[in-house]
């Protein structure tokens, strides 16, 4: 066969085609400049905190001002014009009453099954099942369930599972939903608290929020909300409770859990603290003659000198540190 047969049979017959590369699909969802334009911002029902149509978790420790703060801020959700539904069921005989009063007063529909004769969160939740089949549009409706433990075994996987799924088809149907929980008993290395339930629970919420109390010894109260996981840009806010639990949202972020955690540092570094102090009194002002001075102490030399760091600077400041002309010498006096 000539080269001029070989092209004819060529265009004749169509050339061989080279096998369909298998990373086209990737193409299909990936998003374009273009199109991540066209999505929305997040809908805020409370700026930077409470996200329309998502699915929150707003975890605090007992008695850390979860319900003050979400009771309050479902009456700033009535007003905004959105239908907030308040399931109650960690609430005392003596609270409940101020509590219906309030929620008369603000138009938030409250319920409290335990107060209910025959009634508990488990009938709550069977009807919720049925309000999420019926399909209806629950765009306008906000679901704060106080608290998630009393809806379902938070340590139990299969159950919250099944819980987080109802959940959230509701959210999926346009519903908001605001579940407070609690934390557990021990803050993490880094004095931030810990969710008490299982992991999974955490990983299939929108959003994960801590509030960190600072309880003052006139009865009232700073909350400081920390985002943990999130779907959206949440932000670091604070809300002081007053001795009468008025609720306002302050301008400024107060970071209480770094506060607690320097707290807790000073108190585990008290002794190093005043032995350090007296040496600089006594004129052993030299770092190395301060070392020294801890060590007659049993107090290592890595101690005094992480001690002598901590506090050298900031707003928590005991001394201040001057260089000498000696190579690495540094010499203190108090502050």
């Amino acid at each position: 066969m000539t080269g001029a047969d070989f092209l004819d049979d060529l265009y004749r017959t169509g050339a061989p085609q080279p096998p369909p590369d298998p990373f086209n699909w990737l193409e299909d969802f990936t998003v374009t400049t273009a199109e991540a334009e066209r999505f929305a911002d997040p809908d805020w029902i409370v700026p930077g905190l409470i996200v329309q149509g998502h699915l929150h978790i707003i975890a605090a420790e007992p008695n850390g001002g979860k319900t003050t703060v979400f009771f309050y801020l479902a009456g700033c959700m009535v007003q905004a014009g959105f239908n907030v539904i308040y399931v109650n069921a960690d609430i005392s005989a003596g609270d409940a009453k101020s509590m219906v009063q309030q929620a008369n007063q603000t138009g938030v529909k409250l319920l409290l099954p335990e107060m209910k004769a025959g009634k508990s969160m488990d009938d709550i939740v069977r009807n919720l099942v049925t309000l999420n089949d019926s399909g209806a549009d629950l765009g306008r409706y906000i679901f704060i369930f106080d608290t998630l433990k009393k809806m379902t075994d938070v340590i139990n996987k299969s159950a919250s599972k099944r819980l987080l799924k109802l959940l959230r088809s509701m959210t999926a149907k346009g519903a908001t939903v605001i579940c407070l929980a609690h934390t557990n008993k021990y803050n993490g290395q880094d004095g931030k608290p810990i969710y008490e339930g299982t992991g999974d629970i955490k990983s299939d919420v929108d959003n994960l929020i801590y509030l960190i109390p600072d309880k003052r010894p006139d009865g009232s109260m700073l909350v400081s909300a920390e985002p943990d996981k999130q779907r959206a840009a949440l932000e670091k806010v604070t809300f002081e409770i007053s001795p009468q639990r008025k609720v306002k949202r302050l301008d400024e972020y107060h970071d209480i859990a770094a506060e607690k955690q320097r707290m807790t540092q000073r108190e585990r570094d008290q002794d190093i603290i005043e032995r350090i102090t007296e040496a600089i009194q006594a004129k052993h002002i030299k770092q190395s003659d301060i070392v020294s001075y801890c060590k007659e102490a049993d107090i290592s030399r890595r101690q005094t000198l992480n001690c002598l760091k901590r506090y050298e600077n900031g707003s928590g400041r005991l001394w201040k540190a001057t260089p000498g002309f000696e190579k690495n010498a540094r010499f203190y006096e108090l502050a």
